[in-house]
């Protein structure tokens, strides 16, 4: 049987369980030292505390399993922190009174399975019954070779945990392709990982799912591809705009908790008939679900429908006169709990309009502080609005600058904060120029087409976006989803 040691902070405890196991047939054996430091072992699997170790669950368990031996590992505790703690680790968590029948499965599994802790070269060598080699083509492809027959338990188990983790190609995965390491069916699972899909789709789409998980399991293993639980990098236009997706979905789910009708759509009730449908318009842009399903939101993509529905609702009630009334009283009634941004006083609200016309005239005229403070009364008026926030960083990041201020470091600071803001909301073209216009001061030319080109897809004519992007060299804009 497999030889475990037991790094529990209590004697007692670690004592019984040592005596329990040996009992069964386990070589079993505690030491105080291992409870709080990585120690060297030929233990098949280690046993840790995840009561003691708390919000270190996740270190310490990644270090044994990278240790010497590369161990199975368990854990063992029962309190909120261990149970928050054990998925993230990846560790099977027990509890203190767990059953030996049910240790003894538990420590069986986790030795059987100790080389699909970890996605690595050493590991990947030992399940494939190979000797250990340098990480060169070579060597590479005799795995490939090998990994092709396997046991489908070890990748299997291996990529349970990362399903909702997006695929993403390393230069690594071009060196095989091009020294033709891969087959035809390999080369066509490859040319799915773009970065943009996770792990279950790509399995999904795979014309032959075995295939395609040894595969992936191999190249995770030697590094020529990378599993991520968010969009690992946003160097092409579709995995931004796809990081971008994610980054609304998540905003999204925020803004609404606890919000109103007005808040859902992004209107004042200064809203008619028009404005509502525009609005709503507006938010199918980036929220629809016929939109969203063309896209890998993993496990974002529950809430899309959730979301939606709650847009279509608000839409129904603010069109209809009387049902518009009542949701007016209700609002009186539960104004205090609610958390809203849009759902303010009609006459504050043109109040807001007109200081942030006056700004728009100021800017335009080149006088940046009568500018900042008429922008600064507009959102003082109506806190939180995209269009006047992102336009009142734009005149405060020129009047920083006029008094000496380092350029960059508040072009940054600004551009920051308006990109957070708009998180969640639907597009906004005037606040998406301002955004665009801290880009190109930073010198992020990409990031500025990419702003406009999101403000022309709503506003096509629009003047000052039509003239960044000419001073940006690019006659004829690329449109790009909202």
């Amino acid at each position: 049987m497999s030889s475990v040691l037991i790094a529990l902070v209590d004697v007692g405890a670690g004592v019984q369980l040592e005596e329990a196991l040996q009992r069964v047939g386990f070589t079993a054996r505690w030491r105080a030292d291992a409870a709080t430091t990585i120690v060297a072992t030929d233990a098949d699997v280690v046993v840790v505390d995840a009561d003691a170790l708390g919000v270190e669950l996740v270190t310490t368990v990644n270090a044994w399993r990278g240790s010497a031996g590369t161990p199975g590992v368990i854990a063992i505790g029962q309190g909120a922190v261990a149970r928050e703690q054990a998925p993230l680790a990846k560790v099977t968590l027990l509890t203190t009174t767990a059953s030996i029948g049910t240790l003894t499965n538990a420590i069986t599994d986790a030795a059987r399975l100790r080389l699909t802790n970890a996605m690595s070269w050493a590991n990947a060598r030992t399940a494939l019954g190979l000797p250990p080699a340098d990480p060169e083509l070579r060597a590479m492809a005799v795995m490939l070779l090998t990994s092709r027959s396997m046991d489908l338990e070890v990748p299997r188990t291996a990529l349970r945990w990362h399903v909702a983790s997006y695929v993403t190609l390393t230069p690594l995965a071009d060196e095989l392709r091009a020294d033709r390491l891969l087959t035809v069916p390999e080369l066509a699972v490859i040319d799915l990982c773009d970065g943009t899909q996770t792990l279950q789709t790509v399995l999904k789409r795979a014309n032959n799912a075995p295939l395609a998980a040894r595969l992936l399991w191999l190249l995770t293993s030697i590094k020529a591809t990378t599993l991520t639980p968010s969009v690992a990098d946003v160097t092409t236009p579709a995995r931004r705009l796809l990081a971008e997706l994610l980054n609304h979905m998540k905003a999204r789910s925020q803004r609404l908790a606890g919000s109103t009708f007005y808040d859902v759509l992004e209107i004042t009730p200064l809203a008619d008939y028009p404005d509502i449908e525009a609005a709503y318009e507006l938010q199918s842009r980036r929220f629809a679900p016929q939109l969203l399903a063309n896209y890998d939101l993993g496990p974002l993509a529950a809430t899309v429908h959730t979301q939606w529905d709650v847009v279509e609702k608000a839409r129904s009630v603010l069109v209809d006169i009387a049902a518009r009334g009542r949701y007016h009283d209700w609002l009186r009634e539960n104004h205090g709990r609610l958390s809203t941004v849009w759902a303010i006083d009609p006459h504050i609200a043109q109040q807001g309009i007109d200081a942030f016309a006056r700004g728009q005239a100021s800017l335009g005229a080149g006088d940046v502080h009568k500018a900042m403070s008429e922008l600064a009364a507009a959102c003082r008026l109506h806190p939180g609005h995209p269009d006047y926030e992102a336009n009142l960083a734009w005149a405060r990041f020129r009047v920083e600058v006029a008094r000496g201020g380092d350029k960059f470091t508040c072009a940054d600071r600004e551009r920051a904060h308006v990109e957070n803001l708009l998180f969640g909301c639907r597009p906004w073209p005037r606040a998406l120029v301002a955004l665009a216009l801290l880009c190109a001061v930073r010198g992020d030319a990409e990031s500025s087409r990419w702003y406009l080109s999101q403000a022309l897809s709503v506003e096509p004519q629009m003047p000052a976006a039509l003239q960044l992007l000419q001073r940006l060299g690019v006659r004829t804009p690329t449109a790009r989803p909202a």
